[in-house]
């Protein structure tokens, strides 16, 4: 369960470099909060900001253990994600972590070059029982591949929230490639499923297939709980979405991450 939750921690704040909008105006400045929780019981808080300075993009998300996880570990993790928009899509430059379990601080990085990752550190080192089967060569992975938080934004075309489901997405956290296939999708009331938003939703059935860099635990694990259900809502004044809540299924019970306010604008700094 400790494993567990700290891998869940990460997922959930999932990358973070120093970033600093002082010197680029900020158009739009958004604040979010989620909750996380396995098999019903809370167990992380989660604080997301998105910001749009001119040209470009910063999400960040700090997540604190929290509820029933607090009774076993203090861990916490903040991350990053920033770069450019290029017709409307995000384009990542450099995406960072840091994560604290007791009195230990780890941090990964990831830069990007032309939109293709051409840089990984981390001070983490993988036991032996999670070393890749097949390693990841950097130079392999290409563009258009997005870091697991900025994967959770999608680009709404031509006002079709819909949209957002359609195209899948390839995934690289610095170690490990995945493919996100959407099956299925539906919209839906947010009201009639009690989610923090007005206005319609989307609910789309997405399949995660692993390519590289997962041991074979892992690589089992994602062939047992291949299923996420996420549910997209549109960030008001925007063309993009991000998920209300998301849920899967992990040999722990369903593990669920749920808005309780949904991506308010705040006051620019």
């Amino acid at each position: 369960m400790l494993k567990l939750k700290r891998k869940l921690l990460i997922s959930m704040a999932a990358l973070a470099l120093p970033f600093s909008t002082a010197s680029a105006t900020v158009e739009k400045h958004y604040q979010a909060q989620y909750k996380a929780y396995v098999s019903g019981l809370k167990i992380a808080n989660i604080d997301v900001e998105f910001k749009l300075p001119t040209g470009g993009y910063h999400l960040s998300a700090n997540a604190q253990a929290a509820g029933v996880g607090r009774l076993f570990s203090s861990s916490s993790a903040e991350s990053h994600s920033f770069g450019q928009i290029t017709n409307g899509q995000l384009e990542p430059v450099g995406v960072s972590i840091a994560w604290k379990q007791s009195d230990e601080i780890k941090k990964s990085e990831i830069g990007y070059t032309d939109g293709a990752p051409s840089r990984f550190y981390s001070d983490y080192v993988l036991p032996p029982e999670r070393q890749p089967k097949t390693p990841v060569a950097l130079e392999t992975v290409g563009r258009g591949t997005n870091d697991p938080f900025l994967a959770m934004l999608g680009q709404i075309d031509d006002n079709d929230l819909s949209s957002v489901c359609r195209l899948p997405k390839r995934l690289f956290d610095g170690r490990r490639l995945a493919n996100l296939r959407p099956q299925k999708m539906q919209l839906i009331a947010a009201d009639e499923h009690g989610l923090a938003v007005a206005g319609p939703v989307v609910k789309c059935e997405t399949k995660w297939l692993p390519v590289a860099g997962y041991s074979e635990e892992s690589m089992q694990n994602a062939r047992e709980f291949d299923t996420f259900s996420i549910y997209f809502a549109r960030i008001a004044g925007t063309d993009y979405a991000a998920p209300v809540k998301a849920v899967t299924s992990t040999r722990y019970g369903r593990f669920t991450v749920v808005a309780d306010k949904f991506f308010t604008a705040a006051e620019t700094k």
